[in-house]
């Protein structure tokens, strides 16, 4: 089985090989001019971890639009993704991402990016009154909003393709959840993380 394997691996291969050499004189190198200013995207992998010491992380998938400016140094992304844990969670993402080094097949940018999540989830409230104590279960509308700096790096495979990756760090500024209940920590930390792959 394993020879059998190999012998596919190898046969893949070498048919790759010759289709790169027959159709190499009319390739044309990629570069900058020949990368378009339109960038679409879908994110199948993000991970966000908004309250780490009171919540899980976040997974989601996402889609998401980047335009490139004229000087090949500034772009606009503006992602929107979906939470895969959270039933109705939506999260925005818009960015501003500079390039030092402009465009090209490996690009790094990193730039300013705003958090704006919303969705219904549920929290645990303790209520004492005079005949006893219980929880009461409380589902809200949340809302928050954060700001994070944000990394990328893009590899340019083919004209139409690429793969990126992207980390951001930051900090949560609004959270509509209140804080004296039992489901949330007073103490947490506001500190913001995301990781994705597109």
């Amino acid at each position: 089985m394993k020879s059998i394997s190999l012998l596919f691996v190898l046969g893949l291969l070498t048919t790759s090989v010759s289709a790169q050499k027959s159709h190499k004189a009319d390739r044309q190198p990629i570069g900058g001019a020949n990368l378009g200013r339109n960038i679409v995207s879908v994110t199948p992998m993000q991970i966000m971890a908004i309250d780490i010491e009171n919540d899980e992380p976040d997974f989601m998938v996402g889609l998401s639009y980047e335009r490139i400016f004229n000087n090949d140094l500034l772009s606009f992304r503006l992602p929107v993704a979906m939470s895969l844990r959270k039933s109705g969670t939506f999260y925005l993402m818009p960015t501003i991402k500079i390039y030092p080094k402009k465009q090209g097949v490996v690009k790094f940018a990193v730039g300013p990016q705003l958090l704006f999540a919303m969705g219904e989830e549920s929290y645990q409230r303790y209520v004492n009154t005079g005949s006893g104590a219980y929880y009461q279960t409380i589902t809200e509308n949340r809302k928050q909003f954060g700001f994070m700096l944000n990394n990328s790096i893009n590899f340019t495979i083919a004209r139409n393709l690429y793969a990126a990756f992207d980390y951001g760090l930051g900090i949560r500024y609004y959270d509509s959840f209140p804080r004296d209940n039992n489901y949330l920590s007073p103490f947490g930390s506001n500190r913001l993380y995301c990781l994705s792959f597109s």
